[in-house]
């Protein structure tokens, strides 16, 4: 059995869903209990660095191009068309519109666009709405990341249950092998200006994500003096984020640290600092970072929309999304927590955190659409 896995998208970023899309492959060509499958691994460019060393059951193919879209549309199906495979799977971005095979299995992470389509630029609203129905289209396979986007999809795209598979994302190494360094800790503090006491937000810096009720909380708490810390954002910057600290007084503006992307080795000190991590995301299909700061022992505090209660379990204190009030006493609250429960929390995070294991949602995948 062959198995073509499209992986062109770890050229041009890396969010939660491009780490979707090359952890559940890694898993995918190291599982050795099934020897009659031959992966087909397909990079834009250049093989990406995970997958450099060779493994006899794995296949590499190389497509060049510049224009993403371009490449995406007409490039890559062309090749795609030219090769032989039982399935085509598209972890990150379902299957190109051009490209026409029963057997394509596309990734469908979340239908924000029609959920909250305000919090996207119009274009890749519109661009996501049509690849979403090309995708869901006929009795093909789909893959999401979450019972609630499953039920979504099912809704929104009019498909059948039994055609959606619920693969949910996993713990990075870094996090799942951690084993504390402390020159690495020094390392994170100063190559990211970690402050000694502070509250965490990790995500791309863009609408859906909510920074702007978070720095509103931030900034009234610390004017009332219900607070005494820091609030580190950290991620890459996306779009309209701009004017974030816009009519914030300067002493706000100086207890507000930016870090941009976090490398991978030491990204779990960024967490393990943190006195409590915050994510007041408007809408996920998932939501990875909670998850991640619950395995290095961090409180978190989150809005309870889509998928997050799904996930997070009991082991979050949630807030009423979009609630700024709600926000603000849940902060409080944490951060003020006696040290008793603030053990017990910190465990219960632990806990629901091991629940997601990539090795293990990658056997379900496997099992369940490569048959």
């Amino acid at each position: 059995m062959k198995v073509l896995i499209d992986l062109t998208s770890l050229a041009d970023n890396f969010s939660g869903i491009e780490r979707f899309a090359l952890s559940i492959t890694k898993e995918l060509i190291t599982d050795q209990s099934r020897s009659d499958i031959e992966f087909i691994l397909v990079f834009k460019n250049e093989v990406h660095k995970e997958f450099a060393a060779e493994q006899h059951n794995v296949k590499k193919i190389i497509v060049r191009g510049k224009n993403k879209l371009v490449f995406n549309q007409l490039q890559l199906p062309l090749k795609l068309a030219a090769i032989k495979a039982n399935y085509y799977f598209f972890p990150a971005f379902p299957a190109p519109f051009f490209f026409f095979n029963r057997n394509a299995i596309s990734a469908i992470h979340d239908v924000g666009c029609w959920d909250c389509p305000s919090k996207n630029r119009k274009y890749m609203t519109l661009y996501f709405k049509i690849m979403y129905r090309k995708a869901a289209f006929g009795h093909k396979n789909v893959v999401t990341v979450s019972q609630f986007s499953k039920n979504r999809i099912s809704k929104i795209l009019k498909k059948e249950p039994d055609e959606i598979a619920v693969i949910y994302d996993g713990l990075s190494d870094c996090f799942a092998d951690f084993c504390y360094d402390k020159e690495q800790d020094m390392k994170a503090k100063g190559a990211y200006g970690l402050p000694e006491k502070y509250i965490l937000c990790l995500s791309t810096l863009e609408p859906r994500k909510n920074m702007r009720l978070l720095v509103e909380a931030f900034s009234e708490l610390t004017k009332e003096k219900k607070i005494d810390t820091n609030l580190v954002l950290a991620g890459r910057k996306g779009w309209l984020m701009d004017d974030l600290l816009s009519n914030l007084d300067k002493e706000i503006v100086d207890r507000i640290h930016f870090t941009g992307f976090v490398d991978d080795n030491l990204l779990p000190y960024v967490y393990r600092n943190a006195q409590v991590f915050v994510f007041p995301s408007v809408y996920e299909g998932f939501g990875v970072p909670p998850i991640e700061a619950m395995s290095m022992g961090i409180p978190v505090i989150s809005s309870d929309a889509a998928s997050l209660p799904e996930v997070l379990g009991n082991a979050a204190y949630y807030f009423e999304n979009r609630n700024l009030k709600d926000l603000k006493k849940q902060i409080v609250t944490v951060m003020n927590l006696p040290k008793e429960k603030m053990e017990l929390t910190k465990k219960a995070g632990v806990e629901q955190a091991q629940l997601f294991n990539w090795k293990n949602e990658a056997l379900k995948l496997r099992d369940t659409l490569f048959r």
